[in-house]
């Protein structure tokens, strides 16, 4: 069983982007298994004294949108409805968020229901991952990137738990040292 899964947090963290319907497809949930037990297999060999670390293992970019939104269903997440990432070169990342925060009204400047459009760097380091947001869009409209943390803390307030910022390390599945990105490929280091 994966110690460390996707959370709120994470998912927001991560921020990539495939809309959900109300159940994945089968073919999305075979992507999202092969993730899953793989994760599972890297957890296991962790914990055997001939584990040898610097290994890797590579998820297509369909693979990794396949096990976020496995990850947002199973979890019933209430507000990310989708994330869906581009990968690209140098640890560098594209996509979209679907927001719902059902009917409730937090953010003047935020319609209820929003497609985020975002480009983003990715740093990883000793089994955590933080994320450098450089560009921001509602629709067609800049927004600074900064405003991501406001919707993570008004997202929190909904949930009643503390709030964190897009600053913040977030930790990576067990056992899942670092990540690579690459045009359409993300390279896991454990």
């Amino acid at each position: 069983m994966i110690k460390r899964g996707l959370g709120t947090a994470a998912v927001i963290g991560l921020l990539a982007a495939g809309w959900l319907g109300a159940q994945i497809k089968p073919e999305v949930r075979r992507r999202a298994e092969t993730v899953i037990a793989a994760l599972e297999r890297i957890e296991a060999e962790q914990s055997l004294p001939s584990g040898s670390p610097g290994r890797s293992y590579d998820v297509s970019e369909a693979e990794l949108n396949a096990f976020i939104a496995y990850q947002i269903e199973t979890q019933n997440e209430p507000y990310v409805k989708s994330v869906e990432i581009r990968l690209l070169a140098r640890n560098r990342i594209e996509g979209r968020l679907l927001l719902d925060l059902g009917g409730r009204r937090g953010l003047p400047f935020l319609p209820a229901k929003a497609e985020l459009l975002f480009s983003a760097g990715v740093e990883t380091a000793g089994g955590r991952i933080r994320i450098t947001m450089d560009d921001l869009f509602l629709g067609t409209q800049r927004l600074q990137p900064s405003l991501i943390d406001t919707v993570i803390a008004v997202v929190s307030r909904l949930e009643g738990v503390e709030p964190t910022s897009l600053r913040d390390w977030y930790g990576l599945p067990y056992g899942i040292q670092k990540m690579e990105t690459r045009p359409g490929r993300l390279t896991l280091v454990f």
